[in-house]
């Protein structure tokens, strides 16, 4: 070891025996340094355990580095090849097991991570995601009472072929983010009355866009209402058109299927995928998720108090407002002060003391996942206008209240553990006369007993999602060279 971070070098004398016995296949018998250097060693035992703590907790280069300022140089490969030969860590079977996926080559091959949830802490890795090999490690660690995992079927039948007599839970986080997507698709259908409550609630006639100035009045001599650049008209064209040929395969699969035609044919003759056909005939149209950034803050969010005032008094060339806030520190672009001029002369009919940035009250309404994030946050934390807006909602289409009743109890039910209640809720959800709601329920009764536990007990996969979290650090800490045997060394030992 070091001292005062400068290398030091021991230099040892020790005794040799010699056998005298000519048959002894060993003749020279060198003293061991016991607790201090293995055999052939190069490094103390201190030092070697020192070098062992850095591989695990940073890696080969990172661990290098900051070897070599603590006066222990050391290559990247010499700590991953320490961090090889460490004995393996042997961990307790739990009894609750929490079973994730998590990514090798992103899209390409995924591992599984096991957790002990009682003990917060992973178990091991497996270098696949498949069924044979969860089945495998839960035959060789038997034992296991409880297995928490997501929705996806390999790890259920997995779980069921290695421990039979364990109870499955869902997580839960996967039911509300699969009742979310159920909502947005229902609501999709819905965007004239969501528009309309949008409408309502900002005080607009629906459908005439009273808020709006005609597109040729003039203000200052420049249009208040110019028309969109021919690249939007494309990309708005382009975009009908896309919706246009996914409800044409909406209506022309199952009409195909109706008549006799086969899967293959069907896929050749509308142009999609056979697996597309199988999802169109067993769970109705895809679902096409859309991925939101939430909790991000825009950029011109601390400045807009500032631009409201000035537009007030007068101002309304974004340039001119753009230099003031910039000399203030507003570090960004001219187009977003653009683009919110833009918003501000659509809606310049509004008294200042009414005019608001919030998609609720836009002239769109919000989006379908925008309304399906709201029906699923809890009554007490939305705010006065988000319950106007529901309220208007349910009233524009009384269809929609029954889903905001669904999803209302569904949540409450998970939140306060009532298992108890989800046969009669399938029911209703059964009998709403809502498509979508009506295969949600249909696919919680293919996996009925895990979900019911999901809202029963306690335990659930968000603490193993941490651990995912956590393995991905570690993973990009490996500059490349993080295969699943050092990855489980790391994760293993560092637990």
């Amino acid at each position: 070891m070091p001292w005062a971070e400068t290398p030091v070098q021991l230099r040892v004398r020790i005794r040799k025996f010699f056998c005298d016995n000519p048959t002894c296949p060993r003749r020279i018998f060198s003293e061991r340094l016991a607790g201090i250097a293995a055999v052939s060693a190069r490094r103390t035992e201190r030092q070697r355990a020192a070098l062992l703590d850095l591989a695990v907790a940073l890696g080969g280069e990172a661990g290098a580095r900051l070897a070599a300022k603590h006066g222990m140089p050391g290559s990247p490969d010499t700590l991953l090849r320490l961090l090889r030969q460490a004995p393996e860590i042997e961990r307790s079977t739990p009894t609750v097991l929490g079973v994730d996926d998590w990514s090798i080559h992103r899209g390409l091959t995924y591992g599984t991570i096991l957790v002990d949830l009682e003990r917060h802490r992973p178990v091991d890795l497996l270098p696949d995601r498949s069924s044979d090999s969860l089945a495998a490690w839960l035959r060789a660690h038997p034992g296991v009472q409880v297995i928490a995992r997501d929705r996806g079927g390999s790890y259920a039948e997995g779980a069921r072929d290695g421990a039979p007599d364990a109870v499955q839970v869902a997580d839960r986080w996967h039911l509300v983010d699969n009742l979310a997507d159920t909502l947005e698709a229902f609501l999709r259908a819905k965007g004239a009355s969501l528009k309309a409550a949008a409408a309502a609630l900002a005080g607009r006639t629906p459908g005439t866009d009273a808020a709006r100035p005609p597109p040729d009045e003039v203000y200052q001599g420049k249009r208040r209402h110019p028309r969109p650049p021919l690249c939007r008209q494309r990309l708005e064209a382009a975009a009908e058109e896309r919706l246009a040929r996914r409800r044409a395969n909406d209506e022309a699969v199952p009409a195909l299927h109706a008549t006799g035609v086969g899967v293959s044919e069907i896929a050749r003759r509308v142009g999609v995928a056979r697996m597309t056909v199988y999802n169109y005939l067993h769970g109705g149209p895809p679902q096409r998720k859309r991925h939101t950034v939430r909790g991000q803050r825009r950029v011109l969010e601390p400045w807009e108090p500032y631009l409201l005032r000035r537009w007030d008094e007068g101002c309304r060339m974004a340039t001119v407002l753009w230099r003031e806030i910039r000399a203030q520190g507003f570090a960004y672009s001219l187009t977003n002060v653009q683009r919110f001029v833009y918003q501000l002369r659509h809606e310049g009919a509004l008294p200042p003391g009414q005019r608001s940035t919030s998609p609720l009250a836009a002239v769109q309404g919000p989006t379908p996942r925008h309304a399906a994030a709201l029906i699923l946050r809890p009554p007490e934390r939305r705010t006065e206008e988000q319950r106007a807006y529901l309220k208007q909602l349910c009233a524009e289409e009384p269809i929609v209240a029954v889903a905001v009743e669904l999803a209302e109890d569904f949540l409450v039910m998970l939140r306060r553990r009532e298992g108890g209640r989800l046969e009669a809720w399938l029911e209703r959800a059964a009998a709403s006369g809502i498509g979508e709601l009506e295969r949600f329920a249909a696919k919680l009764r293919t996996d009925l007993a895990a979900v019911q536990a999901g809202l029963t007990l306690r335990w659930s996969n968000g603490q193993t999602e941490g651990h995912v979290n956590r393995l991905k650090l570690v993973k990009r800490q490996g500059y490349g060279r993080a295969k699943v045997d050092l990855l489980r060394k790391r994760v293993l030992r560092a637990a």
